[in-house]
């Protein structure tokens, strides 16, 4: 039996114990309660939270006539807006829900609503605010797989996925990579030197350094230890490749942290460069590429960049 027949044999019951004034009062919630349990169950199945705030808003609008609202969450009273339909809207309700590891805010206006309706409307909020946050915590842990915590660059899982839609992109629209792979210079004697804290506050300030020094659509991975892979997405040619690393590695070399002695502590960078898909239009070998021409650029000196050639094997010194 689904739940609208139950729901007619609960009203046929009641009929033969509340007084019909009362009657109409009870159908109606029973069938708000309905409708709000089919609509859990509906979002409760969607995939995405894009999809989500998509029938909230249809849902909002519909059924109460509110057009914009907000979506605010609190993780140790940090606020992140995590939707809005419009920036600027009048608000004179906000529905929270306070959850083990924070709070979920529904931020609207239910001026024009009677006392029912805001109630009905509670409790709609009440039910998405539950699915919805759980759906936060589930994508905020996969974005922590796919994030390095110490340099909040891309990790290599992130890279990988990433690289099943970007790679098919880039070979139907033809587009040039830049594929850099940098390595801070003997990076182990910064631990050796000044402890395991000391080189990871180096490696965070590298890392904010080579993010500010690319553009929004390129891409910077953390590959390991003090190395660090870059993407330079649909890049004129080598010439502007090496350009662009020369750009990053100046920038890099000038970062400095204070020793404990209050010297500054300072590290050159050596870069190795490939093409795709010039050199190879497979990603893993372009990579490779850029590895080969990085460890003969450190066997050559420190604070070399270097350019993998394919085509006659030489590699060439910038």
């Amino acid at each position: 039996m689904n739940h609208l027949n139950k729901k007619s044999t609960l009203i046929d019951k009641l009929k033969n114990i509340v007084d019909s004034k009362h009657l109409e009062e009870i159908k109606k919630v029973i069938s708000a309660l309905a409708e709000i349990n089919e609509f859990k169950y509906i979002i409760n199945n969607l995939e995405t939270i894009e999809e989500i705030y998509t029938e909230v808003q249809i849902l909002l609008k519909s059924k109460f006539n509110i057009k914009d609202f907000k979506v605010k969450q609190y993780i140790d009273t940090i606020e992140t807006i995590k939707y809005e339909t419009s920036d600027i809207f009048i608000a004179n309700y906000s529905y929270r829900c306070n959850i083990n590891t924070g709070i979920l805010e529904f931020v609207l206006d239910n001026s024009h609503l009677g006392s029912f309706d805001k109630l009905y409307l509670e409790n709609y909020l009440e039910e998405i605010s539950y699915i919805l946050y759980v759906k936060l915590v589930l994508v905020s842990l996969e974005l922590s797989a796919m994030i390095d915590p110490l340099t909040n660059l891309k990790n290599r899982l992130s890279f990988n996925e990433e690289m099943k839609e970007i790679i098919p992109l880039a070979i139907r629209e033809n587009m040039k990579i830049g594929v850099l792979l940098i390595n801070i210079d003997r990076f182990r004697a910064v631990n050796d030197e000044h402890g395991i804290q000391f080189g990871d506050e180096f490696l965070r300030l590298y890392a904010k350094s080579l993010k500010n020094s690319i553009r929004n659509s390129d891409i910077a991975v953390r590959f390991g230890g003090g190395e660090f892979l870059v993407l330079l997405m649909n890049v004129l040619d080598y010439n502007k490749t090496v350009e662009i690393a020369t750009h990053i590695q100046e920038k890099l070399t000038v970062q400095y942290l204070l020793t404990p002695s209050n010297d500054k502590f300072q590290k050159t960078v050596s870069i190795g460069i490939s093409m795709f898909p010039e050199d190879s239009d497979n990603m893993d070998i372009s990579i490779k590429n850029a590895e080969q021409a990085l460890i003969d650029a450190r066997d050559i000196s420190r604070g070399k960049i270097l350019r993998y050639e394919e085509n006659d094997g030489e590699l060439d010194l910038f």
